[in-house]
């Protein structure tokens, strides 16, 4: 599984999705306090940072929390 340092914590990576599949997701991890991090594939592209593309995104979340967001992925994340 692929980690890497975010602000000096170390993140893993929870699933690559679509963007709109991961941004429902993201607001439900976080709604449950799990910090994420989108990534896309061209980090540098105005339509990355405008929220544009709809491609494939990288969810990561802390470490600390990877097995509690998989649960909740397994479960459905109310």
């Amino acid at each position: 599984m692929e980690r890497r340092l975010i602000a000096g914590t170390p993140y893993r990576k929870l699933l690559t999705a679509p963007r709109p599949v991961a941004e429902g997701l993201r607001a439900r991890l976080e709604a449950r306090g799990i910090p994420v991090a989108l990534e896309t594939p061209f980090a540098d592209l105005p339509e990355a940072a405008l929220g544009t593309y709809m491609g494939d995104v990288a969810l990561w979340v802390p470490e600390t929390l990877l097995g509690e967001a998989e649960a909740l992925m397994e479960e459905g994340i109310p």
